[in-house]
């Protein structure tokens, strides 16, 4: 359950392992807060601004599966205007956007898109979910969501929501945009957690504009989770002018997004009782990389296999059924 990368990452594992498998999605689409939209002509990354691969595995993965990624040159820069390093090697994006990413990842998988499942039962014999018995259940879904669906008494872990707002000026070398790719905003702004110039990231914006993608601080974030975007739009891009040197005269577009499980919070995971039969994977156990997420979900997949080994050899043995 969720076609985000940790999902897709499990499903593959799973399938290639010779097990057969189904993937619902509540959305349109996969990927999850890997998200990339067509905006104003330009393709805009609003979610995931880029990712690692410091494994071997993912890089494997993503050389065999993809190969249209590329490196991000500009620094990222910190509130002091000092370069902000990457302790997991260079930061990369997709030619067509991140979220490619997640439509490579889904070739061959049983996708069901656009099908919310709202419960789930877990029995002796097996596992009902949208009206058929499964041996298996993995919720790649945010730890609120899993610890719902699975009838938990707490959640594996505890989310920071993201208010986002991609903002389109006029003219493509305005203010300090040459000196990097992304600003940081204080440990402690009320406002801004980050600013990313979409610019860097070669044919992605069309005519002679600049798009940033700038993402509240948690606090500013819980602040105006519920209000209209009308309201936490001009406040951000203020900030995001003051921080670029820009023109509010040349502020052409602007469009707010709402991340409501935006990130886990890595001191809030715990360990849960789980229900025979059920797992989980991505950040709600581990970091919320793009990286992370792929390497735990195949973590999951082994779990799972170990699992079904299990309950095939009681099966044999007697002991169920």
């Amino acid at each position: 359950m969720g076609a985000g990368l940790s999902g897709l990452s499990c499903a593959q594992a799973l399938r290639a392992a010779g097990v057969e498998v189904r993937v619902f999605e509540s959305t349109p689409f996969t990927g999850g807060r890997c998200a990339t939209r067509l905006w104003q002509g330009h393709l805009v990354d609003y979610g995931v601004q880029y990712f690692t691969a410091l494994s071997s595995e993912f890089k494997k993965e993503l050389l065999t599966r993809l190969r249209q990624f590329r490196p991000i040159i500009s620094p990222i820069f910190d509130w002091e205007n000092k370069p902000v390093g990457s302790p997991n090697g260079p930061r990369f994006y997709v030619l067509q956007g991140n979220n490619y990413l997640a439509h490579v990842f889904s070739h061959g998988l049983d996708l069901r898109l656009n099908t919310h499942v709202e419960s789930v039962s877990f029995y002796p014999d097996g596992i009902d979910c949208m009206g058929e018995k499964y041996r298996a259940v993995v919720s790649a879904l945010p730890g609120p969501q899993t610890a719902r669906l699975f009838g938990l008494a707490q959640t594996p872990a505890e989310y920071e929501a993201c208010l986002t707002v991609l903002l389109e000026y006029s003219g493509s070398g305005i203010g300090k945009l040459r000196e990097c790719y992304a600003r940081l905003g204080a440990p402690d702004s009320p406002t801004l957690l980050s600013s990313h110039c979409e610019n860097h990231k070669a044919g992605r914006i069309i005519g002679n504009k600049t798009v940033f993608v700038v993402q509240a601080s948690p606090i500013f974030s819980e602040k105006y989770l519920n209000e209209p975007p009308e309201k936490y739009i001009p406040l951000l891009a203020m900030e995001n002018e003051e921080l670029w040197r820009l023109p509010s005269n040349q502020r052409t577009a602007t469009y707010g997004h709402r991340w409501v499980y935006a990130r886990s919070l890595a001191q809030s995971l715990s360990r849960v009782d789980l229900p025979p039969g059920g797992f989980f994977c991505g950040d709600s156990r581990t970091g919320s990389t793009i990286e992370e997420v792929w390497l735990d979900g195949r973590k999951a997949a082994e779990d799972v296999l170990l699992y079904l080994a299990e309950v095939a050899g009681n099966e044999r043995a007697g002991v169920v059924g």
